[in-house]
């Protein structure tokens, strides 16, 4: 090995070395951010579940006895499984929605485009003014919209909030019409990857509209799905301005979930150590319910297909 050749390696290994510390240098602050806004949050809120503390004042370490008063209440199990039906019953409608509206997107093309930058407006809103518009449609009286249409063709106005058997599916719906075109987003760009060449050979073979959409689209949009399912999850299950702003967890705690109960406790009785041991657990949930996505719809099944 020549003279020339080592003093050309090592001018190759400096260069690298000097891009290496550049990236270090341009990545540092957002990761420093998300430690900032995240992680440590995190910490500090499992710290806080540890400790006893009213109304801002820390009354010193008790142990898991926060989370054995929230796990012996007989009302948390309800909660959870009330948390669990809006969450899965807002995923079984808005998944299935958001695949057809991309799906729609993709054949209309720019019409497709706009539709789909209408149904956004919905996600871009505030919650709590979510809530508000919602409130105004279903309003029982003659002001509400509903209400009014129903009074015009000679009927008797649905009380949608103050009734325990629509309540949950009410702000199902209304979190459905909030966060599916989301999901939309999402599932069209991973639609916009999968190479057209495949549906024309497909055709070729002789296969159907459907057996074309299981065969190549489903498994290629797996990842995509996978993604949607993970960020729709943690998004409902942890939704609480649309529940504040509609039916404040009633009627009867008909719509009272783990994320209600944790505003309630944390925000209102201002009891921070039970309210941390509250998210402690929507975490843990959050985390058990991703994993598992992770594991039946991960694997790279997309990609090998």
């Amino acid at each position: 090995m020549t003279a020339a050749t080592l003093a050309a390696g090592g001018t190759v290994a400096a260069a690298q070395a000097r891009l290496a510390r550049l990236g270090t240098t341009l990545v540092a602050p957002a990761v420093l951010l998300v430690v900032a806004a995240n992680v440590l949050p995190a910490f500090f809120g499992f710290y806080a579940s540890l400790r006893q503390s009213f109304f801002f004042v820390d009354e010193g370490f008790v142990g898991l006895a926060n989370f054995a008063a929230l796990l012996s209440d007989p009302a948390t199990l309800p909660t959870i499984g009330r948390s669990l039906v809006f969450t899965f019953g807002s995923l079984a409608i808005s998944v299935p929605l958001a695949l057809l509206t991309a799906l729609a997107v993709r054949q209309l093309g720019p019409w497709g485009r706009l539709l789909l930058t209408v149904l956004l407006v919905p996600w871009a809103m505030s919650p709590i003014v979510v809530a508000l518009l919602w409130k105004w449609i279903l309003l029982p009286s003659p002001g509400g919209l509903l209400a009014s249409i129903f009074i015009a063709l000679g009927l008797s106005p649905v009380t949608f909030l103050t009734n325990p058997a629509l309540a949950m599916p009410t702000i199902v719906v209304v979190g459905v019409w909030r966060n599916f075109a989301f999901a939309a987003i999402i599932l069209t760009a991973g639609l916009g990857q999968i190479p057209r060449d495949l549906y024309r050979a497909a055709a070729v073979d002789g296969l159907n509209v459907i057996e074309r959409f299981r065969r190549i689209t489903l498994p290629l949009l797996m990842p995509s799905l996978l993604i949607v399912l993970c960020v729709l999850t943690i998004s409902y299950f942890n939704e609480v301005q649309v529940i504040i702003g509609l039916t404040g967890g009633g009627p009867i705690n008909a719509t009272t979930t783990l994320s209600y109960q944790l505003y309630q406790t944390g925000f209102v009785e201002l009891d921070q150590g039970r309210g941390n041991a509250i998210a402690v657990v929507m975490f843990l949930i959050n985390l058990v319910l991703v994993v598992a996505y992770v594991r039946l719809l991960g694997g790279g099944r997309g990609a090998r297909a």
